[in-house]
């Protein structure tokens, strides 16, 4: 049984944290955003805020964590003291190891059902009654907490985001720019946030998934900020066999390409396997190839361990930098928790492996 005694210490970091992020994210207009990523050991959870909602990702391992019932107990009783009642708290688990946006069966710890995903709206711009609206600064963006294994909306990349969006925006303002169209492709695009950013910005974005009903989604999100979609394109397809045929290539030259693939993936949709770590060769020179001179490619990977070969940029004669710290927002704190890179061609009066 729950007592403020036995939840004292989630009570009190839980305030703490809201005492020092929420008058920052009313300031910066920031709806949703990380609470509480496993701050104390005993208390394995990341919270999640949505508006007046939050989500709770119990952590816990079975074999390491075994006995701590009472802990997740205390931990919604935190969030309930915090004004999060039961009723506006979500409970979800990810297997270890399983990659973004994959979905999990749904378990029943404490009598309490885990999220667990369901079949989407089949009809483009069909809202579903658990999905709502969440701003970050000028932008909205509509979540689903409830039927979905993930939220709509990756927080880990609102400041990258962000960088895109302010490139974007410095590019087309440049007097020396003229009237050419910036152009985006946002591969493995979700519910395409990202390319909210550029199209707002003013960018024309190429959106490809292989899930129709995040492609969907990504449409009601262009709708929700004021964007005409029919400027822009939503591309259903297995992203990996789009640019492995050269898709990339003969739809471009883009000045722009976000790639955030999963770490892992054997979907029923694509053709064998993809691994980050080992392929994220080919599919770099593919987005390389899709680029115009002064293009910008940012390449995200959410494995741990992730380290973009140094081969492949002396090869394509690339410049690479590693942005993982300028892109961790404030309310993040695990700074490997993935890794971004910033990669664009070396020009060729700056080569060094130039003719001779």
């Amino acid at each position: 049984m729950t007592t403020p005694n036995t939840a004292s210490a989630i009570v009190n970091r839980l305030k703490k944290n809201w005492d020092k992020l929420k008058p920052w994210a009313d300031r910066f207009e920031i709806e949703a955003f990380r609470l509480y990523d496993r701050d104390i050991p005993e208390y394995p959870s990341i919270i999640e805020i949505y508006g007046k909602s939050a989500v709770l990702w119990d952590r816990r391992d079975p074999e390491l964590d075994s006995g701590k019932d009472q802990n997740f107990a205390d931990t919604l009783y935190a969030l309930e003291v915090l004004g999060f009642p039961e009723k506006s708290v979500v409970i979800k688990r990810r297997e270890r190891q399983r990659p973004r946006g994959e979905a999990v069966e749904g378990e029943k710890p404490h009598g309490r059902q885990y999220t667990r995903t369901s079949n989407a709206p089949s009809a483009p711009h069909l809202r579903s009654p658990t999905e709502f609206t969440v701003r970050e600064g000028d932008h909205k963006f509509l979540v689903n907490l409830r039927d979905y294994l993930d939220t709509g909306l990756f927080l880990d990349h609102r400041l990258t985001r962000k960088i895109v969006a302010d490139e974007i925006r410095k590019r087309t303002t440049a007097p020396d720019r003229g009237r050419k169209q910036l152009k985006m492709l946002n591969l493995f695009s979700y519910t395409g946030s990202f390319s909210v950013y550029a199209a707002r910005a003013g960018a024309t974005v190429t959106s490809v998934d292989m899930s129709p009903v995040y492609l969907e989604w990504s449409e009601r999100n262009f709708i929700a900020n004021g964007l005409l979609t029919s400027n822009h394109r939503f591309i259903n397809d297995d992203v990996l066999a789009w640019m492995k045929d050269g898709f990339g290539t003969q739809t471009g030259p883009y000045d722009y390409i976000v790639c955030d693939p999963p770490t892992f993936s054997n979907s029923k949709k694509m053709d064998g396997t993809w691994e980050v770590m080992r392929d994220h060769r080919w599919l770099i020179e593919k987005c390389v190839d899709a680029l115009q001179p002064d293009g910008m490619l940012i390449f995200s990977a959410n494995r741990r361990d992730f380290k973009i070969d140094d081969e492949i940029a002396h090869r394509l004669r690339l410049n690479v930098k590693e942005i993982t710290r300028d892109t961790l927002p404030k309310d993040f704190h695990d700074a490997k928790l993935r890794h971004v890179y910033r990669i664009s061609k070396i020009p060729k009066a700056a080569d060094p492996i130039g003719e001779e």
